[in-house]
């Protein structure tokens, strides 16, 4: 068998397919709140939980090693790197019921809420690396944690935007029907 040489190639593609899901979530997300609030919730959930959760789940357990490489990492073990990618997966998938089946602003408030809160789990995570003093001798270390802290606090609170939009056309926030 040959030997195969694992590169970050693969990872940092569906990161940057990741990125660019996202920003087109976004946009779409506040360029149809001004037609329609209901379908900008379902745009949200679909793009920025729906398919941001599959691809999440390609490049954290598919490809689990590619984005080792491309994190910096290396696991014995990468089960806990499956795990994530498993939460991805499940979320997403439900995300894309919620907006295209259901099609409810509480149901599509509720996946984008779940992956805000998981995703701000995560960002404590990641502020905790940049916050490593381990990292104050590797630039490159430290921009890319400051990077993933920067673009996850980002990513969180448009996703706990649309959901407390969602909630409002919901009426489940008090003095706010949308």
């Amino acid at each position: 068998m040959a030997d195969e040489t694992v590169t970050a190639r693969e990872a940092t593609l569906l990161f940057w397919a990741t990125m660019a899901v996202s920003m087109a979530g976004i946009f779409l997300g506040i360029f149809f709140s001004f037609t329609s609030i209901d379908l900008a919730v379902r745009v949200a959930a679909a793009l920025l939980v729906g398919i941001v959760g599959i691809i999440s789940f390609f490049r954290h357990s598919v490809y689990f090693r590619s984005d080792q490489v491309r994190m910096g990492w290396h696991q014995d073990h990468p089960a806990f790197q499956l795990e994530v990618g498993y939460a991805n997966l499940a979320i997403g998938i439900w995300a894309l019921v919620a907006a295209v089946f259901n099609g409810s602003a509480l149901a599509c408030g509720l996946v984008l809420a779940i992956y805000g809160t998981y995703l701000l789990c995560t960002l404590f995570l990641h502020a905790a690396e940049a916050a490593d003093t381990r990292y104050k001798n590797i630039p490159a270390d430290r921009q890319r944690a400051v990077r993933s802290v920067l673009s996850t606090l980002f990513f969180v609170l448009f996703l706990f935007g649309f959901a407390f939009i969602a909630f409002a056309r919901a009426g489940l926030v008090p003095f706010m029907h949308l």
